[in-house]
């Protein structure tokens, strides 16, 4: 028997903990973008998946007329609205996209550290899971196909992982400062 089998493994729990959390917050965040604060209706899921199954054209329909494909439209439109003091469902769009994925950005390195550690995964995994998001709601018919939200739900990936830097920073410098020697060492040899 290990020595941190003996003494109970803490850290194991706190890795269970990390699990649960990052999977409550991938329901979370599926559920509200998606489905936005309303219940989970399977019986207009399973009519809007029978008209995809049945029209596949649909879905290109819905792209050609619902969706927003310009870089930074509805962003200007939020912005112009947030600053004009006129909507403040404007804010909670544009700030909503941003925070929604700031967890992931700091779970993904904290959690996954071997697989997901660097800024470009951390940052392509956000635009991935972005991406199927923003699909299912074209397909679905639950949402529209909006790529400024992929823009915000990045940034938003983005920014946990430098909180998640920041952190590591505050509280653990002295790991980051050995990785940093044993850098520096590995090169000079």
């Amino acid at each position: 028997m290990s020595q941190t089998e003996k003494k109970g493994n803490p850290l194991g729990l706190v890795t269970i903990v990390g699990y649960i959390v990052f999977a409550l917050y991938l329901f979370l965040v599926v559920k509200i973008l998606l489905f936005k604060f309303g219940s989970l209706d399977r019986e207009l899921l399973a009519a809007q998946w029978e008209i995809v199954r049945s029209d596949p054209g649909a879905i290109l329909e819905r792209f050609h007329t619902r969706a927003n494909l310009v870089p930074f439209h509805e962003i200007q439109s939020y912005l112009h609205a947030i600053q004009q003091h006129r909507s403040g469902h404007s804010l909670v769009n544009f700030a909503g996209n941003i925070v929604a994925f700031m967890p992931l950005g700091f779970l993904l390195p904290l959690l996954f550290a071997k697989k997901a550690s660097g800024m470009g995964k951390v940052v392509w995994l956000s635009f991935l899971l972005s991406l199927l998001l923003e699909t299912t709601q074209l397909v679905m018919s639950c949402g529209t196909f909006d790529v400024d939200d992929l823009l915000l739900n990045t940034s938003g990936g983005f920014l946990g992982y430098v909180m998640y830097r920041l952190v590591r920073l505050a509280f653990f410098p002295r790991v980051q400062n050995r990785r940093s020697s044993v850098a520096v060492h590995s090169t000079r040899n």
